[in-house]
Protein backbone atom coordinates (compact mmCIF):
# COMPACT_ATOMS: atom_id res chain seq x y z
CA UNK A 1 0.00 0.00 0.00
CA UNK A 2 1.07 3.45 -0.92
CA UNK A 3 0.16 6.05 2.10
CA UNK A 4 0.13 9.58 2.22
CA UNK A 5 0.55 10.80 5.43
CA UNK A 6 -0.02 14.08 7.91
CA UNK A 7 2.24 14.44 11.09
CA UNK A 8 0.80 16.20 13.17
CA UNK A 9 -2.24 14.36 15.08
CA UNK A 10 -1.49 11.44 13.13
CA UNK A 11 1.42 9.93 12.79
CA UNK A 12 2.30 11.96 16.34
CA UNK A 13 0.39 12.97 19.14
CA UNK A 14 1.80 16.39 18.92
CA UNK A 15 -2.09 18.54 19.71
CA UNK A 16 -1.29 19.01 23.54
CA UNK A 17 2.24 20.98 22.98
CA UNK A 18 0.36 22.83 20.12
CA UNK A 19 -2.16 24.28 22.05
CA UNK A 20 -0.27 24.66 24.77
CA UNK A 21 2.27 26.80 22.73
CA UNK A 22 -1.05 28.69 21.40
CA UNK A 23 -2.07 29.49 24.89
CA UNK A 24 1.42 30.93 26.24
CA UNK A 25 1.82 33.03 23.15
CA UNK A 26 -1.83 34.58 23.21
CA UNK A 27 -1.21 36.22 26.83
CA UNK A 28 -4.45 34.63 27.82
CA UNK A 29 -6.03 32.17 30.13
CA UNK A 30 -7.75 29.85 27.53
CA UNK A 31 -9.17 26.59 27.79
CA UNK A 32 -7.43 24.16 25.93
CA UNK A 33 -11.04 22.21 25.15
CA UNK A 34 -11.75 25.25 23.36
CA UNK A 35 -8.44 26.21 21.42
CA UNK A 36 -8.27 22.60 20.30
CA UNK A 37 -10.54 22.17 17.57
CA UNK A 38 -10.28 26.45 16.10
CA UNK A 39 -6.45 25.75 16.49
CA UNK A 40 -6.82 22.47 14.12
CA UNK A 41 -9.47 24.82 11.53
CA UNK A 42 -7.15 27.51 11.48
CA UNK A 43 -9.32 30.34 12.67
CA UNK A 44 -7.65 30.40 16.13
CA UNK A 45 -6.09 33.50 15.41
CA UNK A 46 -9.13 34.98 15.01
CA UNK A 47 -11.24 33.98 17.58
CA UNK A 48 -9.19 34.80 20.37
CA UNK A 49 -7.78 38.16 18.90
CA UNK A 50 -4.37 37.01 18.62
CA UNK A 51 -1.99 39.20 15.80
CA UNK A 52 -1.61 36.20 13.46
CA UNK A 53 2.53 37.95 13.16
CA UNK A 54 2.69 35.78 16.16
CA UNK A 55 2.76 32.84 14.16
CA UNK A 56 6.75 32.78 14.90
CA UNK A 57 6.06 33.36 18.19
CA UNK A 58 3.97 30.23 18.15
CA UNK A 59 6.34 27.72 16.44
CA UNK A 60 9.27 29.08 18.51
CA UNK A 61 7.18 28.26 21.59
CA UNK A 62 6.18 25.01 20.39
CA UNK A 63 9.93 23.96 19.56
CA UNK A 64 10.55 24.43 23.29
CA UNK A 65 8.59 20.85 24.42
CA UNK A 66 10.86 17.99 24.53
CA UNK A 67 10.20 15.87 21.69
CA UNK A 68 8.87 12.76 24.08
CA UNK A 69 6.34 14.98 25.13
CA UNK A 70 4.85 14.47 21.12
CA UNK A 71 4.90 10.92 21.26
CA UNK A 72 4.09 8.19 18.62
CA UNK A 73 0.34 7.14 18.34
CA UNK A 74 0.18 3.93 19.54
CA UNK A 75 0.62 1.34 16.31
CA UNK A 76 1.49 3.50 14.19
CA UNK A 77 5.08 2.15 13.18
CA UNK A 78 3.19 -1.07 12.32
CA UNK A 79 1.53 0.76 9.67
CA UNK A 80 4.79 2.56 8.36
CA UNK A 81 6.67 -0.76 8.55
CA UNK A 82 3.94 -2.41 6.10
CA UNK A 83 3.57 -0.16 3.89
CA UNK A 84 5.40 -0.33 0.18
CA UNK A 85 5.56 3.52 0.29
CA UNK A 86 5.01 6.25 3.01
CA UNK A 87 4.94 10.09 2.01
CA UNK A 88 4.21 13.07 4.06
CA UNK A 89 2.57 16.15 3.78
CA UNK A 90 2.60 18.73 6.99
CA UNK A 91 2.34 22.20 7.85
CA UNK A 92 5.75 21.99 10.38
CA UNK A 93 8.49 23.81 9.49
CA UNK A 94 11.31 21.56 7.44
CA UNK A 95 14.00 21.77 10.72
CA UNK A 96 11.14 20.57 13.17
CA UNK A 97 9.45 17.60 11.24
CA UNK A 98 12.92 16.35 10.65
CA UNK A 99 13.79 16.36 13.82
CA UNK A 100 10.55 14.80 15.28
CA UNK A 101 11.24 12.01 12.47
CA UNK A 102 14.53 11.27 13.46
CA UNK A 103 14.15 11.66 17.38
CA UNK A 104 11.46 8.52 16.78
CA UNK A 105 13.36 6.49 13.94
CA UNK A 106 10.71 7.05 11.40
CA UNK A 107 13.60 9.12 8.72
CA UNK A 108 13.58 5.62 6.80
CA UNK A 109 9.84 4.82 6.47
CA UNK A 110 9.44 8.28 3.71
CA UNK A 111 10.38 7.92 0.30
CA UNK A 112 9.39 11.70 0.22
CA UNK A 113 8.34 14.83 3.15
CA UNK A 114 7.00 18.06 1.92
CA UNK A 115 6.47 20.72 4.27
CA UNK A 116 4.98 22.90 1.29
CA UNK A 117 5.81 26.73 2.25
CA UNK A 118 9.00 25.63 2.85
CA UNK A 119 9.29 23.34 -0.70
CA UNK A 120 7.39 25.61 -3.15
CA UNK A 121 3.89 24.18 -2.83
CA UNK A 122 0.26 25.55 -1.52
CA UNK A 123 -0.67 24.80 1.99
CA UNK A 124 -3.34 21.94 2.40
CA UNK A 125 -6.05 21.92 1.22
CA UNK A 126 -4.63 22.94 -1.74
CA UNK A 127 -4.21 19.21 -3.84
CA UNK A 128 -0.87 20.75 -5.35
CA UNK A 129 1.61 18.82 -3.24
CA UNK A 130 -0.67 15.80 -3.04
CA UNK A 131 -1.41 15.68 -7.08
CA UNK A 132 3.02 15.81 -7.48
CA UNK A 133 3.21 13.31 -4.72
CA UNK A 134 -0.11 10.81 -6.05
CA UNK A 135 1.78 11.19 -9.95
CA UNK A 136 5.06 9.99 -8.15
CA UNK A 137 4.09 7.13 -6.12
CA UNK A 138 0.67 6.23 -6.86
CA UNK A 139 -1.43 6.93 -3.53
CA UNK A 140 -3.58 4.05 -2.10
CA UNK A 141 -4.71 6.45 0.74
CA UNK A 142 -4.11 9.51 2.32
CA UNK A 143 -4.27 9.73 6.65
CA UNK A 144 -4.91 12.51 8.70
CA UNK A 145 -7.03 14.09 11.67
CA UNK A 146 -8.20 17.00 10.39
CA UNK A 147 -10.35 18.33 6.95
CA UNK A 148 -7.33 19.79 5.62
CA UNK A 149 -5.38 16.92 5.20
CA UNK A 150 -8.90 15.11 3.56
CA UNK A 151 -9.74 17.49 0.84
CA UNK A 152 -6.84 17.46 -1.47
CA UNK A 153 -6.78 13.67 -1.18
CA UNK A 154 -10.50 13.77 -2.18
CA UNK A 155 -10.28 16.19 -5.04
CA UNK A 156 -7.75 14.28 -6.77
CA UNK A 157 -9.49 11.04 -6.23
CA UNK A 158 -7.66 8.99 -3.29
CA UNK A 159 -9.20 6.87 -0.49
CA UNK A 160 -9.19 8.66 2.66
CA UNK A 161 -8.89 7.48 6.38
CA UNK A 162 -10.06 9.75 8.89
CA UNK A 163 -8.44 9.42 12.25
CA UNK A 164 -9.43 10.18 15.50
CA UNK A 165 -11.48 12.63 13.84
CA UNK A 166 -14.71 11.56 11.22
CA UNK A 167 -15.57 13.70 9.34
CA UNK A 168 -17.33 14.16 5.68
CA UNK A 169 -14.62 13.75 4.26
CA UNK A 170 -13.23 10.25 4.76
CA UNK A 171 -13.71 7.33 3.50
CA UNK A 172 -12.81 5.65 6.58
CA UNK A 173 -12.40 6.65 9.91
CA UNK A 174 -10.24 5.01 12.69
CA UNK A 175 -9.59 5.91 16.36
CA UNK A 176 -6.70 3.46 16.83
CA UNK A 177 -4.12 2.05 14.46
CA UNK A 178 -4.58 -1.53 15.65
CA UNK A 179 -7.86 -1.13 13.86
CA UNK A 180 -6.49 -0.37 10.12
CA UNK A 181 -7.65 -2.78 8.00
CA UNK A 182 -4.55 -3.47 5.55
CA UNK A 183 -6.84 -4.25 2.68
CA UNK A 184 -8.56 -0.79 2.11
Amino acid sequence: MNVLWDLDGTIIDSWPTLVQSFIRISGKKLDPHEVLPVLKDGTAYEKFDVSPNKITDFRQMEATFKHHEKPLFPYVRNILEQNNVNVLVTHRNRHSTEELLEYWNLTSYFEEVICPEFDGFSLKPHPESYEYLHRRYHIDIAIGDQDTDLIPAKQIGISTCAFRNPNAYADFAIDCYSKFDFEI
